[in-house]
């Protein structure tokens, strides 16, 4: 049974606090903005070199992190498991975030029992590694898979898991038309912070629990059989269909 009961209408107040793992870059930024609008308690992981000023003002609350030390990590999610947090775990860079701080994180959900998982990896993972270019996947090949093996671990457990694959991200000053796509044939990229709004959108929709989506932009993006892409349905929270009328 999930900590947020779906089926109920229930107040921001009584939602569960959303911990974000690797909350220190453009994305975990984005998607704790957009939860603290909703008066949502955010505990935001940030590894120790970064700079917490920004997060910090939102009101999160901050949690210095490894996320590649198994007892840290473990010792963090024990620490917040009374309030049974929904995790965000948004981990790369490295090999050792890629495939250590992604494993480690889900393992610790898993022993603290806790349910809502949301992991983003990346296209090219999976049933999708079609649509990466041959010479993409030879440069980043490693990090592949590494997070096939976070995929595979999520959803070998009981938790109410949702797989999030960004395409090629990238930084630009406008904003673009972000979806979620279900189709695995899918190629292209995704502003980092439209990004943000996509998880955003995934952590308030319990219609993304058990399934895998890539995150593009609608006009950066073309599927590699030549099929439209179709964005993905997706319910908000019983909450915001009441607040909405």
């Amino acid at each position: 049974m999930s900590p947020w009961c779906y089926d109920d209408p229930v107040s921001e107040q009584h939602r569960p606090p959303i911990m974000i793992v690797c909350a220190d870059t453009d994305t975990g930024y984005r998607l704790a903005q957009l939860l603290r609008r909703e008066d949502r308690r955010v505990i935001a992981l940030m590894r120790r070199r970064c700079d917490p000023i920004l997060i910090e003002k939102l009101g999160c609350e901050i949690v210095p992190a490894d996320p590649t030390d198994r007892d840290e990590v473990f010792s963090i999610v024990a620490a917040h498991s009374k309030d049974e947090p929904e995790i965000v775990c948004m981990l790369g860079g490295t090999p050792q975030l890629n495939s250590q701080g992604n494993l480690n994180t889900i393992d610790a959900a898993v022993e603290y029992g806790l349910r809502r998982f949301i992991l983003l990896t990346t296209i090219g993972c999976g049933d999708s590694v079609a649509a990466v270019d041959p010479f993409v996947k030879a440069f980043i090949g490693k990090a592949l898979r590494a997070k096939n093996w976070a995929e595979t671990q999520l959803r070998a457990t009981n938790l109410d898991w949702t797989i999030i694959r960004p395409g090629g991200m990238v930084r630009r000053a406008t904003r673009g038309k972000p979806i979620l796509t279900e189709s695995p044939n899918v190629s292209g990229y995704i502003n980092l912070f439209d990004l943000g709004d996509l998880v955003h959108q995934a952590v308030n929709s319990p219609a993304t629990i058990g399934h895998t989506y890539a995150a593009v932009d609608d006009a950066k993006a073309f599927d590699i059989k030549g099929k439209p892409l179709v964005p993905a349905m997706l319910e908000p929270a019983p909450e915001q269909r009441d607040a909405r009328g």
